[in-house]
């Protein structure tokens, strides 16, 4: 996700426009997806505190994870360098202003790949850096190519941007741990509305591409917004059902209950024939609210439970 982890971002990360090592440097950079590669690596970290709050080798999965998120997404960066010259919105990436070469792009996208499960292997468990792999593997390797083929690629693409959290549990010893499994489970749900209203509003962006998602095949949006709220109000049942059963407590089940009204409301609105592209923007600004939230939440209930 675009967590890793998934489907596509909103507007560029960075626009390169200088020379030299300082340009190339931040061609680098950009390659990375930064703003998603910070998702995935706040979600494996949020698994691994709150499955261990003792000490451990954090700075080893934080880098880890960091290296091998960066390697996903420069992959993904390779793969739809084309593409993304065709799109506006991914146009000023550095693939298409040629601020790098494909072949240094890829060389980056494996060095990273392979720097971060190295690292998990050597510093944290094989359990850890087999993790990490699955989503390079899966994101890059799997969904990407499948985004010019099937318009279930977005649902595909949210098995590997759920694969962070397990990463956290992986990392901690705990892969049965409750909060990196009910966040892994969010995750994977989540994605669904935040990246369907993100193809809704760049819906002629993606035909122009050749990219058949649902919200491209969807002429009048009825699909898309139903399929949003039928993920929205799983992601619901999900991400409250621990705290109904007595698994966190009310410093964890009151922002949720918040965040997932807001989210709710949103994607009943974007239910609507009228003002569709008003209330998917309303949708992925309430989606962007909703993950934060939980994950506040989450640790706040880790760190009062103790």
């Amino acid at each position: 996700m675009d967590l890793p982890l998934a489907p596509a971002a909103p507007p560029t990360d960075f626009v390169i426009g200088r020379s030299g090592w300082a340009g190339r440097a931040a061609a680098v950079v950009a390659l990375t997806k930064p703003r998603l590669a910070c998702m995935s690596v706040l979600t494996t970290m949020t698994a691994y505190t709150t499955a261990r709050w003792t000490a451990g080798p954090a700075v080893a999965v934080f880098a880890g994870t960091a290296l091998a998120a960066a390697g996903a997404l420069s992959l993904n960066q390779w793969w739809e360098r084309r593409t993304d010259a065709m799109m506006p919105r991914t146009s000023q990436r550095p693939l298409p202003l040629a601020s790098i070469s494909p072949s240094a792009a890829l060389a980056w996208s494996l060095g990273f790949s392979v720097a971060g499960v190295v690292l998990l292997a050597a510093c944290v468990n094989a359990a850890a850096a087999l993790v990490a792999a699955a989503t390079i593997l899966l994101y890059g390797v799997v969904y990407t190519p499948l985004k010019r083929r099937t318009r279930w690629a977005t649902e595909i693409g949210s098995i590997s941007g759920a694969l962070p959290a397990l990463l956290g549990n992986a990392a901690a010893g705990s892969l049965g741990a409750r909060p990196g499994l009910l966040l892994g489970a969010v995750l994977l749900l989540w994605q669904m509305p935040h990246f369907f209203a993100i193809g809704w509003r760049y819906r002629e962006e993606y035909r122009a591409a050749g990219f058949p998602l649902l919200p491209v095949l969807d002429a009048t949006g009825r699909r898309t917004a139903v399929w949003s709220f039928i993920y929205t109000v799983a992601l619901i049942g999900v991400s409250l059902a621990p705290w109904a059963l007595g698994w966190f407590s009310a410093w964890y089940g009151a922002p949720a209950l918040v965040a997932n009204g807001w989210l709710l409301r949103c994607a009943w609105q974007f239910c609507a024939a009228e003002g569709r592209d008003r209330a998917a923007r309303a949708l992925f600004l309430a989606s962007i609210f909703h993950l934060p939230v939980l994950i506040a939440g989450l640790l706040l209930d880790a760190y009062v439970r103790g």
